[in-house]
């Protein structure tokens, strides 16, 4: 048996999958330079070029980038 961590991983690499070929998170508009977060969430993060960053619970990272 896996243990539980294994077993989560594998939920969540499935998921990405699945999410990323149906464009669920709107990853063409962001290729595409569109920008997904909500105004307060740029104006309250401001410019992070440059800094390194952790968000917590983003999935796979879209909202990061």
């Amino acid at each position: 048996m896996s243990a539980p961590m294994d077993v989560n991983r594998q939920h969540w690499d499935e998921a990405t999958d699945l999410h990323a070929r149906a464009n669920v998170y709107g990853i063409e508009d962001f290729k595409a330079g569109r920008c997904r977060l909500h105004r307060i969430e740029v104006e309250e993060l401001g410019d992070v070029r440059g800094k390194s960053l952790l968000h917590l619970q983003c999935h796979f990272g879209l909202d990061t980038l």
